[in-house]
C-alpha cells in the first residue's frame, strides 16, 4: 500500500483481525438501530392513517428546507434568541457530524486503496484534514458537551427535566470523545513524536493539536513506548466497544439519541397543511369513536411525532397556559403521550391486524393526560413554533377534546353554554341584545342579497356584530372601505358563526354543520374575495373550509388595507389620530403564528404620520397570547389570568395605546387594562379604528 503522511490505518491493533471485528461491529450497530426503528414503525402503524400526507415532491421540498434551515443552520435557535442552548446544540451536532465524516472518509480511503487500488484525493491532504477532524470535530463536540453538562447539572434551567437517562447519554458521549482523544494521543506519542519509530514525523504531529497535547502529556509523565502501544491497543478497543454499547443502549431504550433518526422522519411525514387548520375527523357515519380515547384513535404520524420529542422543554417555556400556572405543559403532554404509548405497546403490537385491542387499564384522556390539562390549551401555537423538531401539540389535544365533548358530553359548563348558543342562535354570545345588522344602522351598507353581483364580501363575524366593543371595529372597517372606494357588501342576517369555537372546543359535528351552512350561503353568490376583521374567522374560512369543499380567496383586513395604502387609495394624516399617543402592537396568534402575517399590521402603523411605535418584548413569532384562543374565551379562568400577564407586558413598554387586530384580543385587553391601569389612561384600540380616525 502507498505511504502517505499522517495516520496509519489499523496501526498497532492487529490487522486483519481488527478489521474483521470492525466490520462485525458496524453491522451489529446498524442492525440494533434497524430493529428498534422497525419495532417502532409497527407500533406507530397500530394507529390510524393520516387524512392527507400530500405529494411526495412537496414533502421532499419541506424536508430539505428543514434540514438546511433547521438542522444545519439551527435557524429556530437564532430566531428565538435561544443563544446558550443554540450554541451548545450546534457544537454537539456539528462536532459529532464532522467526526462521523472523518470515520467515513478513513474507511473509504482504506478500502478503496486495499481492494480497488484507488487513491482517493483525501489521502493527499489527510494531515490537513486531521486538523479539521481534531479541532472542528472533537474539539467542537467537547465544547458542546461541557456546555450541556454545565447547563443540566449546574445552571439547571426550570424547563429541563433531568433523568438518569440524560446522565447516561452524556457519559457515553464524553467517553467516546475522551477515549478517542486518548487513543490519538497514544498513537502520536508512540509514532510521530517517537524518534525510534518508522513513523516519526514531528512536523505533522501538531496538525492534530488536541491529540498532540495528550501525547505530550503522556510522554512528560514518563510513559514508555511499550506502554503507549499497549494502552493504545486497549484504548482502541475500549473506544470501539463504548461506541457499540452506546448504540445498542440507545436503540433498546429509544432514548434522546434516537431523535437523530426519528426527527428527520417526523419532518418528512409532518402535516404540510396550513398551521391554523385542525385535523378533520372524517365521515361521522363510519366512525366508531368520536375523537381520541386510546392510542389507535390517533394518526400514526402523531405517534411518530411523540417519539421525535427530545424533552427539551422549549414548548413549555413558550406556553402561556403554563406560564400562568395552568396544569398544561406541552412538554409533559407529549412525554405523557409517549409514555402511555410505550405502556400500551405490548398489547397494541400483540393485537392481530384488523382487531380492536383490549381496553386500557388506565384512561389516556382522564388519567394519563387529564381533563384540566386538555381544557387549558389556548391553541396559540407558541409551543409548535418553539419546537425545534416541529411537533404539533395542538392536534392531539383537540382529538382528546373531541372525545370529551362528543362521546362523554364532558365540556366545561360555560363553554357548553357557548356551544348551545351557536347551535340555537348561530353565535356564541348568549344574552346579547344586538342583532347581525344593528351595527349597520344609518351607514347605508348593502347586503349580498340586495346586491348579489358584488364580488367582495366583508365578513363581519359574531364579535363584530354582536359584541358592543366589536361594533366600533366593524363600523370603522366599513368606513375605511368606503373611503377607499371599495365596492363591498355584507351578509347581514344570512351570516352565522364560522364554527371556529365549536371546533376548538371539540364539537366537530357542530363545526361541520356551521361550515356547510356558510359554504352553501357563499356559493349562492359570485364571490371573488372575503375580507375579515377577525383572525379566527379568517383562519377558519381560509384554511379549514377547504376541507369541506369551500375554497375562497380570504384576506384579513390588515393585508387588504395595507395594499390600499401602498396603492395610494388611503392617505392618513397626523391630525386625526387624537389621543393615541405612543403605540405598541399585539400580535394575534391566529393572524401571526398560525398564518404568518406579522408585517402588514406594522406597515399600517408606519403609514400613519405622527404615531410613535414601540415593540413589546414578546412580539411576532414570540408574541404572547391574549388568553382567549382555543375556546378559552368561554371558560372560567382560575389562578393568574393570561390576559393580565399580557397586559403587564403592554404596560411595561410605557406605551399609551395597545393596537390589536382581533376582536377577542381587544376584549381581553379591555378587561386587563381595567384591572391593571389604576389611572385609567391606557387603552386598547383596534388598528382599523386608528386608521379610520387618521383618514377623516
Amino acid at each position: 500500500m502507498a505511504e502517505f503522511a499522517g495516520r496509519t490505518d489499523f496501526w498497532n491493533i492487529g490487522y486483519p483481525i481488527a478489521g474483521i471485528l470492525v466490520y462485525l461491529i458496524a453491522p451489529i450497530a446498524i442492525a440494533s438501530i434497524a430493529y428498534a426503528i422497525r419495532r417502532r414503525w409497527k407500533l406507530w402503524h397500530t394507529a390510524q392513517a393520516p387524512v392527507d400526507l400530500g405529494s411526495t415532491s412537496d414533502r421532499w421540498k419541506s424536508f430539505l428546507s428543514l434540514i438546511a434551515g433547521g438542522l444545519l443552520a439551527h435557524r429556530k435557535f437564532v430566531r428565538r434568541r435561544d443563544t446558550y442552548p443554540g450554541v451548545m446544540h450546534f457544537a454537539i451536532f456539528w462536532g459529532f457530524s464532522i467526526l462521523l465524516i472523518a470515520t467515513t472518509v478513513a474507511a473509504l480511503e482504506f478500502n478503496a486503496e486495499k481492494y480497488l487500488n484507488w487513491i482517493l484525493p483525501t489521502m493527499h491532504i489527510r494531515v490537513q484534514l486531521g486538523f479539521i477532524w481534531d479541532v472542528f470535530g472533537g474539539g467542537l463536540a467537547s465544547i458542546g458537551l461541557f456546555m450541556a453538562l454545565w447547563r443540566r447539572y449546574v445552571i439547571k434551567p426550570g424547563r429541563l427535566n433531568t433523568a438518569l437517562d440524560d446522565g447516561i447519554v452524556l457519559s457515553f458521549l464524553f467517553a467516546i470523545l475522551i477515549t478517542g482523544f486518548l487513543v490519538e494521543g497514544l498513537r502520536i506519542g508512540a509514532t510521530e513524536l517517537n524518534t525510534t519509530s518508522p513513523y516519526f514525523n514531528e512536523s505533522i504531529a501538531g496538525w492534530s493539536p488536541i491529540g498532540w497535547v495528550f501525547a505530550k502529556t503522556l510522554l512528560k509523565i514518563g510513559f514508555s513506548t511499550n506502554m503507549l502501544e499497549t494502552l493504545h491497543a486497549a484504548g482502541w478497543w475500549l473506544h470501539a466497544g463504548i461506541f457499540l454499547i452506546a448504540i445498542i443502549y440507545s436503540a433498546s431504550h429509544f432514548d434522546r439519541l434516537t431523535h437523530i433518526l426519528v426527527s428527520p422522519m417526523h419532518w418528512y411525514y409532518r402535516n404540510l397543511g396550513p398551521r391554523g387548520a385542525l385535523k378533520p375527523m372524517g365521515d361521522f357515519q363510519q366512525l366508531e369513536t368520536f375523537g381520541a380515547k386510546d392510542i389507535p384513535d390517533l394518526a400514526w404520524t402523531q405517534l411518530l411525532s411523540f417519539d421525535a420529542c427530545t424533552n427539551c422543554g422549549r414548548c413549555q417555556d413558550a406556553c402561556p397556559a403554563w406560564a400562568s400556572g395552568k396544569p398544561l405543559s406541552p412538554r409533559a403532554l407529549i412525554q405523557g403521550m409517549q409514555g402511555y404509548m410505550e405502556q400500551r405497546s405490548p398489547i397494541l403490537l400483540g393485537t392481530p391486524s384488523g382487531e380492536v385491542p383490549p381496553p386500557p387499564s388506565q384512561s389516556m384522556v382522564h388519567e394519563a393526560i387529564g381533563d384540566e390539562v386538555l381544557w387549558s390549551c389556548l391553541t396559540c401555537a407558541a409551543c409548535l413554533d418553539a419546537c425545534p423538531v416541529e411537533i404539533n401539540q395542538i392536534d392531539p389535544i383537540i382529538d382528546m377534546r373531541r372525545f370529551l365533548t362528543l362521546e362523554e358530553a364532558n365540556t366545561p359548563e360555560t363553554a357548553q353554554s357557548a356551544l348551545q348558543s351557536i347551535e340555537q342562535r348561530g353565535h356564541p354570545w348568549r344574552g346579547t341584545t344586538l342583532t347581525r345588522t344593528t351595527w349597520m344602522d344609518g351607514l347605508n351598507i348593502p347586503t349580498m342579497a340586495e346586491k348579489p353581483e358584488t364580488e367582495i364580501l366583508f365578513w363581519v363575524g359574531c364579535s363584530g356584530a354582536l359584541v358592543e366593543r366589536g361594533l366600533e371595529t366593524t363600523r370603522s372597517m366599513a368606513s375605511v372601505l368606503k373611503k377607499a372606494g371599495i365596492d363591498f357588501a355584507v351578509l347581514g342576517d344570512e351570516e352565522s358563526c364560522t364554527g371556529d369555537p365549536a371546533r376548538r372546543l371539540g364539537n366537530e359535528y357542530l363545526f361541520q354543520t356551521q361550515a356547510e351552512a356558510n359554504i352553501k350561503t357563499f356559493n349562492q353568490y359570485d364571490l371573488k374575495k372575503i375580507i375579515t376583521t377577525c383572525p379566527h374567522c379568517f383562519n377558519t374560512i381560509k384554511n379549514e373550509y377547504p376541507q369541506l369543499g369551500g375554497n375562497y380567496e380570504v384576506v384579513h383586513y390588515t393585508a387588504f388595507i395595507g395594499n390600499l395604502l401602498k396603492d395610494g387609495k388611503l392617505k392618513p394624516n397626523e391630525a386625526g389620530i387624537g389621543k393615541i399617543g405612543t403605540v405598541t402592537y399585539h400580535d394575534s396568534c391566529y393572524l401571526g403564528r398560525h398564518n404568518g402575517e406579522f408585517d402588514a399590521p406594522r406597515e399600517i402603523i408606519s403609514a400613519i404620520p405622527g404615531l410613535n411605535f414601540v415593540e413589546m418584548d414578546l412580539n411576532r413569532e414570540r408574541g404572547f397570547c391574549c388568553g382567549a384562543g382555543g375556546g378559552r374565551m368561554w371558560m372560567e379562568e382560575e389562578g393568574q389570568r393570561v390576559n393580565h400577564m399580557r397586559t403587564d407586558q403592554f404596560l411595561k413598554t410605557g406605551a399609551d395605546t395597545v393596537a390589536v387586530s382581533c376582536p377577542f384580543c381587544i376584549q381581553m385587553f379591555d378587561e386587563g387594562i381595567g384591572s391593571k391601569d389604576q389611572n385609567k389612561q391606557k387603552r386598547a384600540v383596534d388598528l382599523i379604528n386608528i386608521l379610520d380616525e387618521a383618514t377623516n
